[in-house]
């Protein structure tokens, strides 16, 4: 089986460099010759943000070309879709574009990571392209974390949000509760417990410190003698937790082992026996 070449270091690193570009293959075209990207991870936009963007083009211009690749009699954005959005509503006709000669792929990721390194996507939509370059492309947290320039705990924390039931993916994508308050939430080790939890937050409005506060609440009395701990099982741990994205820890007794998998919904249950039984899955 041949390896898959590494990534370098940011979005640059994801399409071929050619030598020779120049800023003679910056060209201006007109804004209805454009089509938006249909995988644009990026599901809303802030208005208010995308009326600001617009105000600062009419005063300076813009000054990052749209990155856009040829797709028969039209051109379709790979990334600066919100940057075509501004120049629109500032009462652009033309707009300087960099062509590339992009695949499907190519252009996916680089649209992902675009949002993902401008900060564009709120914290679920994150959490959904992390996910989409590790399920679709096949990336480990340590090529997406070099690929948008992020700590490589930030992309496995983020990839934690992904077992969130729907109904809280929801209210993270519109604000209703923070990164902080889903990740309280997970500390909950049961569904139900878990929506206690968030109903919590929601109704009485709780800080992430305080839902902190109830999600260990109880726990101390539970808890018991810390082991010893096997570094290969820390390590198997580790390496699952990645692989699957969901807390996963494995034990050894005497002659047998314990592999525990923690799901907090039948949504989870499912993406990870999907993943289990996926042909070509190295577990």
């Amino acid at each position: 089986m041949k390896s898959r070449p590494r990534l370098g270091k940011g979005i640059d690193a994801l399409i071929p460099v050619d030598e020779s570009v120049s800023s003679s293959q910056v060209i201006e075209l007109a804004l209805d010759a454009i089509r938006p990207n249909p995988v644009q991870p990026r599901k809303t936009i802030d208005q208010e943000k995308l009326y600001e963007l617009a105000q600062s083009i009419k005063s300076h211009g813009l000054l990052s070309p749209i990155l856009v690749r040829k797709m028969n009699s039209t051109y379709e954005i790979i990334a600066g879709e919100r940057r075509f959005h501004a120049c629109r509503i500032a009462g652009m006709t033309t707009v300087p574009v960099l062509v590339k000669d992009a695949s499907d792929d190519t252009s996916f990721k680089l649209s992902l990571i675009e949002n993902i390194q401008r900060e564009d996507l709120n914290p679920m939509e994150e959490s959904e392209a992390y996910c989409a370059l590790k399920e679709q492309f096949g990336l480990t947290h340590q090529e997406i974390a070099e690929s948008v320039m992020k700590d490589r705990s930030t992309i496995t924390n983020s990839l934690r949000l992904m077992g969130l039931p729907e109904e809280m993916k929801a209210a993270l994508r519109e604000g209703a509760i923070t990164p902080g308050h889903a990740r309280a939430i997970l500390m909950v080790p049961t569904e139900q417990g878990r929506i206690d939890l968030f109903r919590k937050i929601i109704s009485r409005s709780l800080s992430v410190r305080e839902a902190e506060q109830l999600a260990t609440a109880g726990r101390k009395k539970e808890e018991k003698p810390p082991r010893r701990t096997d570094p290969d099982l820390e390590n198997f741990s580790s390496l699952l937790t990645e692989r699957l994205s969901a807390r996963v820890s494995c034990s050894w007794s005497q002659r047998r082992g314990r592999i525990t998998i923690e799901v907090s919904s039948r949504d989870e249950l499912r993406r990870i026996v999907d993943e289990l039984s996926r042909t070509g899955s190295p577990l």
